[in-house]
């Protein structure tokens, strides 16, 4: 067996370099080409020079024709309608209305006359009395500066309590002065100083009032005050 190996060995290592020279061959004859096709100088190309196209559309007479009607057509103002006559409808007849006289009573207007030849009214004059005027309300002055005054004595049971008060009485202030027909109007508080109000204002004096000339009476009002010393 070992014997025959040992040729075998031989001939594989004598064909080694053939193969070797042959494989360096085609590469080289590859790498050769590739050069080739890269160095290779391309021609430009021809500038195309510009081309003038002509479209030729051919239309038949025919449809040129229709297109003028039609175009005509358009152009041609519109015809007015022929106006019809109306139709000869029957007309009712139409009644007149008749004229109705009516005949009013007429009226009676003999007025009776008085004496004086004017119209009679009635008693309606007599009937109508005249309502009673309202006689006008005496002005009342306030608060007048009495030539004498006595001052009201203050009421003992007031001044024990410590009450204060007021009190508005009206009068009369007669021509020589003096005052007659007191009232007492108003009192806060009530009934506590009345009495000695009406008993110091009938000492009060006034100046009269004069009118044209001539002293009159007149109506006054007055406030008192009751007031405790602080």
């Amino acid at each position: 067996m070992s014997q025959l190996l040992l040729p075998r060995n031989k001939l594989f290592s004598s064909k080694v370099p053939l193969i070797f020279v042959a494989a360096c061959a085609v590469n080289a004859l590859i790498f050769y080409l590739i050069l080739q096709m890269v160095s290779h100088e391309h021609k430009p190309l021809n500038k195309i020079d510009s081309i003038n196209f002509l479209d030729f559309i051919h239309f038949r007479e025919k449809e040129k024709t229709e297109e003028r009607k039609m175009e005509e057509k358009k152009q041609e103002p519109p015809k007015e309608e022929e106006k019809l006559p109306p139709p000869d409808l029957p007309q009712p007849e139409i009644k007149k209305p008749v004229k109705t006289q009516t005949e009013l009573p007429r009226p009676d207007i003999n007025i009776p006359l008085s004496i004086n030849g004017l119209p009679y009214i009635g008693d309606f004059l007599k009937s109508a009395t005249p309502k009673p005027v309202a006689p006008p309300t005496p002005v009342v002055a306030t608060n007048l500066v009495p030539t004498l005054k006595t001052k009201p004595s203050y009421p003992p049971r007031a001044l024990r309590s410590g009450v204060e008060g007021i009190v508005t009485v009206e009068f009369t202030i007669a021509v020589d002065g003096s005052v007659k027909d007191p009232k007492i109007i108003k009192s806060d508080p009530p009934k506590i100083f009345d009495r000695s109000v009406l008993k110091a204002i009938k000492k009060w004096k006034f100046n009269p009032e004069t009118v044209d000339g001539k002293t009159v009476e007149r109506r006054a009002r007055q406030d008192i005050h009751f007031r405790l010393q602080k």
